[in-house]
C-alpha cells in the first residue's frame, strides 16, 4: 500500500463494471460542461444585452474557460481511459496517462485560482469600491487571467519529479486548500461588511435618489455575493470529498484494491463534475446572464429556421413561383397603362 509512494493498486486492474460506470459518468460530464461553459463564454464575448463587460464577468469567463477545457479534453480522455481499462487494453496506452493528467491538473488548478480571483474581486469591489473603480479594469482582469494560466501550467512541472500520486496529494493540500481559505475569508468579510452597511442605511429615513441608488447597488452586490457562496458550497461538495479520497488512497493500509479503485474514480469524477455545475448557478441567480443566454439561444433558433428555409427546395420553389407571378403581374399592369 501507498503511504505517498506509487498508486497502491497499479498492477491490479479495476473491476470492469467500475470502469464502464466511470466512463458513462465522464461522458455525461463532457456534455454538460461543454454546453454550459461554452454558453457562459459566448455570453460574455457577444454581450447581447450590453451589460456583461466588467472585470467580474471576465473572471467568470476565465473560470468557464478552465471548466470548458475539462469538458473538451479531460472528461473525454477519461472516458476513453476508462473504456480501455474496462476492456483490459490499458498497458498498450501507458503514455496516454501523462496527457490525461496534464489536461486534468492544469485546468483544475486554473479553475481553483479563478474562483479565488472572483472572490478577491468581490471583496475589493465591496469593501474598497473607490480603489476597485480606479485600479481594476477589463484589461487588468485579462492580465490576471493570463497569470492564472501561467501559474497553473508552471505548477504542473512539479509532476515530473514527483509522479502522479505525490503530485495529486500536493495538489489537494496546496491549490485546493488555498482556494478554500481565500473563498471562506473573503465571503465572511463581505457578509460582515454588507450587514453593517445595510443596518446603517436602514436607519436613514431620507429617501433621496442617492440613498436609493446606494441601496440598489448594495442589494445587487449582496445577490452576487450569495451566488459566490453557492459556488463555494458546490466547490466544497465536490473538492472536500475528493481530498478525503486522496488521503484514503495514500494512508489506508488495510483497504483492498477494489475499494481503492472505487475511491480513485470517485475522486476523479467529483473534481470534473464541479466544472459542469457553475453555469447553472449563473443562469439561476444572475439575471443578466439569464437574459444573455435567452438572447443567444433565440438567435441560434432563428438562424436555424432561416437556414432550413433557405435550403428547403419546396420553399425555394414557392419563392420562385411567387417572384415569377409578381413579375407577370407587373408586365400586365405596364401594358394596361400603355
Amino acid at each position: 500500500m501507498s503511504l505517498l509512494g506509487k498508486y497502491p493498486c497499479d498492477n491490479i486492474t479495476a473491476p470492469t463494471y467500475l470502469s464502464f460506470t466511470t466512463a458513462a459518468s465522464t461522458a455525461l460530464i463532457t456534455i454538460v460542461a461543454v454546453v454550459g461553459n461554452f454558453l457562459v463564454i459566448l455570453a460574455v464575448i457577444l454581450n447581447p444585452n450590453k451589460d456583461l463587460k466588467s472585470p467580474f464577468n471576465y473572471f467568470i469567463a476565465n473560470l468557464s474557460f478552465a471548466d470548458l477545457i475539462v469538458g473538451l479534453l479531460s472528461a473525454p480522455m477519461s472516458t476513453v481511459y476508462s473504456v480501455v481499462e474496462g476492456i483490459g487494453k490499458l498497458k498498450k496506452y501507458e503514455h496516454f496517462e501523462l496527457a490525461l493528467h496534464f489536461t486534468y491538473f492544469v485546468p483544475c488548478t486554473a479553475s481553483l485560482l479563478s474562483l479565488a480571483a472572483l472572490a478577491l474581486d468581490r471583496y475589493v469591489a465591496i469593501v474598497f469600491p473607490l480603489i476597485y473603480r480606479t485600479k481594476l479594469n477589463p484589461m487588468r482582469a485579462f492580465i490576471v487571467s493570463v497569470v492564472v494560466w501561467i501559474v497553473s501550467s508552471a505548477l504542473f512541472m512539479i509532476y515530473y519529479p514527483l509522479g502522479y500520486n505525490r503530485y495529486r496529494f500536493i495538489f489537494a493540500n496546496t491549490a485546493v486548500a488555498t482556494a478554500l481559505a481565500v473563498l471562506i475569508f473573503t465571503n465572511a468579510k463581505i457578509f460582515k461588511f454588507l450587514r453593517r452597511q445595510v443596518d446603517q442605511w436602514d436607519s436613514i429615513h431620507d429617501s433621496s435618489v442617492e440613498n436609493m441608488a446606494k441601496k440598489r447597488t448594495m442589494k445587487w452586490e449582496k445577490k452576487i455575493t450569495k451566488t459566490l457562496v453557492i459556488v463555494l458550497l458546490l466547490f466544497l461538495a465536490c473538492y472536500l470529498p475528493s481530498c478525503i479520497c486522496i488521503y484514503i488512497i495514500n494512508f489506508c493500509t488495510n483497504c483492498n484494491c477494489e475499494f481503492i479503485h472505487w475511491v480513485r474514480d470517485i475522486q476523479y469524477v467529483l473534481v470534473m463534475a464541479n466544472s459542469g455545475l457553475n453555469p447553472f448557478v449563473y443562469a439561476w441567480r444572475l439575471e443578466n446572464f439569464r437574459k444573455a443566454f435567452k438572447s443567444i439561444l433565440k438567435c441560434y433558433a432563428c438562424m436555424n429556421r432561416l437556414r432550413s428555409t433557405s435550403f428547403d427546395p419546396q420553399a425555394s420553389t414557392v419563392i420562385s413561383d411567387a417572384s415569377s407571378g409578381d413579375a407577370d403581374a407587373a408586365k400586365i399592369e405596364l401594358k394596361l397603362n400603355n
